[in-house]
């Protein structure tokens, strides 16, 4: 009998992107399998928020292809990325201040049109802090909790992917910690994650492989158990 290999749920080939004349990706390729966490590293400004951009349909690649369960979504609109189950955490934090906790999961929940297992009371249980802050304004959340939200805003529309970029970025290490126990609590629930990083411990306590972007191009590319026990190889790629 011979064994069919499972196509990768995302599979980025080749893929190049520039805002402008600025020029950013140089023929990045990657793949995300069902299941698996997988995380961009590499410095501040070397690519890993335009590729999660570029898949996310924000910025339209310039050449390459973005396959979304083996469909060419690159140039799609964002909203018809989302349909097609795929959510992003973007580095900013994009919640609506004037808004109640809840509010704002209501409001994301309308705007889904993606039924299955995530309901408000299902990312209460995953945030329980979220919970108990349901009637506060999310301009009036710390930096950590307004995170938990929009993640938590994310889930409400069932994504099969969840794209998080630089979600440790500016938070205190107790609310990283955390955080980490989130993720890593929606990574064993079978939830396939790329997430975009400059923390390196973050990164390599969840990851199952990494991609390390230099100057938009992939430099290396491996499990993370390789990345987190040989620290001449992490020093050499990663000496931040």
């Amino acid at each position: 009998m011979t064994m069919t290999h499972q196509e990768p749920l995302l599979a980025i080939e080749d893929l190049y992107a520039a805002y402008g004349l600025s020029r950013v990706l140089f023929g990045v390729s990657l793949q995300v399998d069902a299941g698996e966490c997988v995380c961009l590293l590499g410095r501040n400004g070397v690519g890993k928020t335009t590729t999660m951009r570029s898949v996310m349909g924000f910025l339209p690649p310039t050449g390459g292809r973005i396959l979304w369960k083996g469909t060419n979504i690159a140039g799609w609109a964002p909203h018809r990325v989302a349909r097609a189950g795929i959510g992003f955490v973007p580095e900013d934090r994009r919640i609506f201040a004037e808004l109640t906790v809840w509010e704002n999961l209501d409001v994301a929940t309308r705007a889904a049109q993606r039924p299955g297992e995530w309901t408000i009371e299902a990312v209460y249980d995953l945030f329980p802090v979220l919970r108990e802050l349901r009637n506060r304004m999310g301009g009036f959340l710390s930096g950590g909790e307004q995170q938990m939200l929009t993640i938590a805003r994310t889930l409400m529309g069932n994504p099969e992917l969840l794209l998080l970029d630089e979600p440790s970025e500016g938070l205190a290490p107790l609310v990283v910690a955390a955080l980490l126990n989130n993720v890593r609590a929606l990574k064993e629930r079978g939830m396939t994650i790329l997430l975009a990083e400059q923390g390196v411990d973050f990164s390599l306590a969840l990851a199952d492989r990494v991609y390390v972007l230099e100057k938009g191009a992939i430099r290396h590319t491996g499990p993370a158990a390789q990345l987190r026990d040989d620290e001449g190889l992490r020093n050499r790629l990663l000496s931040l």
